[in-house]
C-alpha cells in the first residue's frame, strides 16, 4: 500500500490500525467489543449532529448534539461543546452542555461538566467538577408514566357512533 504524504490512512470496517504505519491488512482483527466503537481522535476537530449507532469515544473537539446508543466516552484531553445523549456517558475531560443517559452519567476526577444531567445514576468522582442541575429517576417509573400518558379509548364513551348520528 501506498504512504500518503497527507496524513491520511485507509481504514476498513471492524480493523484496528496503528499510527505507527501498519496497514489495516497487516493490523490484526480487533475484539468485538471496540469493532463497532467510532472515534473522535486527538487533533481533530468535528462540528454539527453525530448520531452513533453503537459507542463512540472522544478524544479530540466536538460542538454540536451527540446521540448514541450505547457509551459517550469523552476522554481527558478532549472536549465536548453541546448536548450528549446516550445509554451511558463518562467524562474524563470537559464538556460544556447537557448530558441525558438512560443508564448513567459518570464524571472522572479530571471531568469537567458545565451543564444539566438527566439519568437514573450519577457518578461524581473526587476532585470532579460540576457545575449544573441533576434530576435522577427510576427507569420504570418514566416506562410507566409514558403508558399512562398513551392516549387511548375513553371508558363510557362510544367514539364510532357519534359520528354517525
Amino acid at each position: 500500500m501506498a504512504t500518503i504524504s497527507s496524513g491520511w490512512e485507509k481504514l476498513e470496517v471492524g480493523r484496528r490500525f496503528s499510527r505507527r504505519g501498519a496497514t489495516a491488512e497487516e493490523a490484526p482483527k480487533a475484539p468485538v467489543e471496540e469493532e463497532h466503537t467510532a472515534f473522535i481522535h486527538e487533533g481533530c476537530e468535528v462540528e454539527g449532529t453525530l448520531a452513533v449507532e453503537n459507542s463512540l469515544q472522544i478524544q479530540g473537539e466536538f460542538r454540536g448534539r451527540i446521540t448514541a446508543r450505547k457509551t459517550v466516552t469523552v476522554d481527558e484531553r478532549a472536549s465536548v461543546t453541546g448536548d450528549i445523549q446516550a445509554r451511558i456517558v463518562i467524562i474524563h475531560g470537559a464538556v460544556v452542555g447537557n448530558v441525558t443517559a438512560s443508564r448513567e452519567v459518570v464524571i472522572q476526577a479530571t471531568g469537567r461538566l458545565h451543564g444539566d444531567v438527566k439519568a437514573p445514576a450519577f457518578q461524581v468522582e473526587r476532585g470532579a467538577f460540576l457545575n449544573g442541575r441533576t434530576e435522577m429517576y427510576r427507569p420504570e417509573r418514566v416506562a410507566q408514566s409514558q403508558h399512562d400518558e398513551a392516549p387511548g379509548p375513553q371508558p363510557g364513551k362510544d367514539l364510532g357512533c357519534e359520528a354517525l348520528r
